[in-house]
C-alpha cells in the first residue's frame, strides 16, 4: 500500500463512525420535522453535504438543510429557520452567510442547520443555498463505491498538498469540486494524469462554451450558468500542476517527504503587525486582513524601506511579517511628479516651489518632472500609524486600526506568522 492510501485509510470514517452520524442526523430531523407538524410548516429536513453523499473524510461536518416551500418570504425562512435550529440543538450559536444560520454540536459532532427553498431541477434559485440539495441528489445518482474512493483518495491528496478547502483564506479545491472531477473523468489516476499534462485553465467539461474569467472553470452540473470552481486561485491550481506531475513520476520524495531550507540569518530586517481578530467569520475578516497587509506593504514601499517579502497568519490573532531590506530613510528622496505635457504639471512645480523639505529640482527625466526632497517623516513605525490611519482597510477592520501592534526584533520569531513564513515551501 501506498502512501496516499495508507492515508485515506487513516482518513476514512469507519463503519461504527458512519452509524454514530447516521444516528444523530436521524435524530435532529426527526425532531425538526417534528416542530414543522406541530407549527404547520411546509418545510423538510434534509441531509446535505459529503456525510450524506458518503464522500466524508474523519472530523466531517454534518450539514442538515431545512427545506421550505418557496411560497413563503425569504424573511421568514431566515426567521424560522433559526428558531428551529436553536430548538433541536442546545447551545448553539448563529452564524451568517447569505442566511442566517445556526451552528453548534452533538457528541462532538459540528452540525449546522441551513434554512433553503425546496426547489427541483431547472427552477430558479432564489439563494445559493438552495441548490446544495440538487448536488447531494446529483453525486448520489451517479458514482459507485470505487468512485467514493477515488473521491475520498482527491480529497486527501488535496489536503496533503494543502489545497482543499473553498474558504475564502484557503481558495482551494472543495469537496464538490473533488466529486464532479471523479464522475467527470472516471477515476482518480485518470484526473491527476491529466493534471499533470495541462497547460493553462482546467475547464471541465473540456468543450464548455461558458466564458468565466477563473484560472479553474467547473462548470455545476445543476446549474450550468456557475463556475463551481470560481474560489479556486491561480497558486494553488499551479500547485495541483506540479503536484500531480510529481505523483505520476513517482517523486514522493518531494511531494510527501518535504525538506524545506530554513535560515532564520536572512540579513534582512523583519517587523509583524498584530491585531487581534474580531469575533466575525473568516471567509469576511480574512480578504480585509489581506487588504490590512497589502496597505502596509505598500507604505514601507512608497516610503522607501525597500519591502523584500511578506506572509499573513491568522488565528486568534491577525498576524502580518513584513520582511524589509533598508532600516532606515536616506536624507533624500525622489519624488515623482506628473508628465510634462500634462496640465498638473505646473501645479506640481508650484506646490513645491519655496518648499522646506525641496532638495532639488524641479527636473526632468524622461518625459516626467521630479523633485528631491527631505522626508516627511523618518521613523517606520511613525509613517506606518499616519498612513494607516488615513487608509480604509474594511468596515470590520478599520475601528481597530489604532490597537495593532509592532512586534521587532527576535520577537518576530515568536509568532506564529514566523514559523509560517520560514516553512514555506511548494505546498
Amino acid at each position: 500500500m501506498n502512501y496516499l492510501e495508507n492515508k485515506l485509510q487513516e482518513q476514512t470514517p469507519t463503519l461504527q463512525e458512519q452509524e454514530k452520524l447516521k444516528n444523530i442526523v436521524s435524530a435532529i430531523a426527526s425532531d425538526i420535522d417534528a416542530i414543522c407538524k406541530t407549527e404547520g410548516i411546509d418545510a423538510t429536513p434534509l441531509e446535505v453535504g459529503s456525510v450524506s453523499k458518503g464522500t466524508n473524510l474523519k472530523s466531517s461536518d454534518i450539514d442538515l438543510f431545512i427545506t421550505f416551500s418557496r411560497s413563503y418570504p425569504v424573511e421568514y425562512i431566515e426567521k424560522k429557520g433559526l428558531e428551529i435550529g436553536h430548538a433541536v440543538l442546545e447551545n448553539a450559536i448563529e452564524k451568517y452567510a447569505e442566511h442566517p444560520y445556526v451552528s453548534g454540536s452533538v457528541s462532538g459532532i459540528k452540525i449546522d442547520i441551513v434554512p433553503a427553498f425546496r426547489i427541483n431541477e431547472g427552477e430558479r434559485i432564489v439563494s445559493s443555498v438552495d441548490r446544495t440539495p440538487l448536488h447531494t441528489i446529483y453525486v448520489k445518482s451517479r458514482t459507485d463505491s470505487k468512485m467514493v474512493h477515488d473521491i475520498r483518495l482527491l480529497k486527501v491528496f488535496l489536503k496533503e498538498i494543502n489545497v482543499y478547502g473553498s474558504e475564502v483564506a484557503k481558495s482551494g479545491f472543495s469537496g464538490y469540486i473533488c466529486e464532479i472531477a471523479i464522475i467527470a473523468f472516471g477515476t482518480f489516476e485518470k484526473f491527476i494524469q491529466y493534471m499533470a499534462n495541462l497547460k493553462g485553465k482546467l475547464i471541465v467539461p473540456e468543450n464548455c462554451d461558458k466564458e468565466f474569467n477563473e484560472p479553474v472553470i467547473i462548470i455545476d452540473p445543476v446549474d450550468p450558468t456557475r463556475n463551481a470552481g470560481a474560489a479556486v486561485s491561480v497558486e494553488n491550481l499551479s500547485k495541483l500542476k506540479l503536484a500531480a506531475k510529481l505523483y505520476v513520476t513517482r517523486r514522493e520524495d518531494i511531494l510527501f517527504n518535504p525538506e524545506p531550507v530554513i535560515k532564520y540569518d536572512r540579513k534582512t530586517i523583519m517587523k509583524a503587525f498584530v491585531l487581534k481578530k474580531p469575533d466575525i467569520i473568516d471567509d469576511i475578516i480574512y480578504p480585509q486582513a489581506v487588504r490590512l497587509k497589502n496597505r502596509i506593504w505598500d507604505i514601507f514601499q512608497k516610503s522607501g524601506f525597500m519591502p523584500f517579502s511578506s506572509e499573513l497568519y491568522m488565528g486568534e490573532n491577525i498576524e502580518i511579517l513584513i520582511e524589509y531590506m533598508r532600516n532606515k530613510l536616506p536624507d533624500a528622496q525622489k519624488h515623482m511628479g506628473p508628465p510634462a505635457e500634462s496640465n498638473e504639471s505646473i501645479k506640481f512645480i508650484d506646490a513645491w516651489k519655496g518648499n522646506s523639505r525641496l532638495m532639488r529640482g524641479p527636473y526632468i527625466i524622461g518625459d516626467r518632472i521630479y523633485v528631491d526632497t527631505k522626508p516627511r517623516y523618518t521613523e517606520l513605525e511613525e509613517i506606518i500609524k499616519i498612513e494607516l490611519e488615513k487608509s480604509d482597510i474594511g468596515k470590520n477592520l478599520n475601528q481597530y486600526k489604532g490597537e495593532i501592534k509592532v512586534v521587532s526584533g527576535k520577537d518576530v520569531d515568536k509568532l506564529n506568522v514566523a514559523k509560517k513564513f520560514y516553512s514555506k515551501y511548494l505546498f
